[in-house]
């Protein structure tokens, strides 16, 4: 009897000792939980998007993106004029910001060039989008008749599958007198394609005019890290005309010159894609 009573007070005595060291375990496990959630929250809340899209600079992104309309509902695409737009991202919405030099023999002037899809629409099952063009003077102070400005304004594409074409004025149809800019995919390195409609449909062009695709390779750009890029040449009778072009963004550089020191080379700094 008195070694079972002796028993029996220890587990008595022990017992609020027990339900303490279960509060006290209780507590930690909620406080380890509760510290785990908030790592993870804050980790989710840090991911630098920029690695995906890059941002044009503040300045820059608050003058072309607050006016960008939102996206509007786009009839069913077939497959080849979808890939065409995943290649090159012709929706409302998205926008290319670019340094422009403009030189000649004796000045350098820069403009903030932005390019922006401001609208879309269907014509006879074409996708077409309307893309509008500001500059803004940020070094030098150019004349009247400076003969490397940037144009501005609104222009057009046209997407036929894998053709896109370019107008400057209205839009029409008839693709045979269209400007030709790109296709999508990139012909084969040894093949090109004519964008003068005047050349294309002469019985025998010759190569200037002609334009054509090397690459691809891989070039990292901006902060949206590498992409597969492609050097688009332009043959012309005087000087040179060439471009890079990158999957998924479109172009990032282009330059111009006549022979003569006078040209144009330009760079894009910041994009913003829907």
């Amino acid at each position: 009897m008195a070694s079972s009573r002796s028993i029996t007070e220890k587990g008595i005595l022990n017992a609020p000792m027990n339900k303490k060291n279960a509060i006290r375990f209780l507590s930690l496990l909620a406080i380890a939980v509760l510290t785990s959630g908030c790592l993870r929250l804050a980790s989710s809340t840090t991911v630098d998007l920029t690695q995906f899209t890059s941002q044009p600079s503040p300045s820059a992104q608050a003058e072309t993106i607050s006016a960008v309309p939102t996206l509007t509902a786009t009839p069913m695409l077939d497959p080849a004029t979808m890939n065409t737009l995943r290649t090159f991202p012709l929706w409302v919405g998205s926008t290319w910001v670019y340094d422009y030099l403009g030189y000649s023999q004796d000045e350098e002037v820069h403009w903030r060039v932005t390019d922006a899809v401001v609208s879309s629409s269907m014509l006879e099952g074409y996708y077409i989008v309307e893309v509008e063009r500001k500059a803004d003077l940020t070094l030098g102070s150019p004349a009247l008749d400076f003969p490397s400005a940037p144009l501005t304004g609104t222009f057009y594409y046209l997407i036929d599958r894998e053709k896109v074409y370019r107008f400057e004025g209205s839009v029409a149809s008839d693709l045979d007198a269209a400007w030709l800019e790109l296709v999508l995919p990139f012909p084969p390195d040894e093949e090109g394609w004519y964008p003068d409609p005047a050349v294309r449909s002469s019985a025998d062009p010759s190569e200037i005019g002609s334009r054509f695709a090397d690459g691809p390779f891989d070039q990292v750009v901006a902060e949206s890290g590498t992409r597969i890029c492609y050097n688009v040449v332009t043959v012309v009778r005087a000087g040179s005309e060439e471009a890079t072009f990158c999957e998924g963004i479109g172009y990032v550089f282009w330059e111009a010159d006549n022979g003569s020191g006078v040209g144009s080379r330009v760079e894009m700094i910041g994009f913003v894609l829907q």
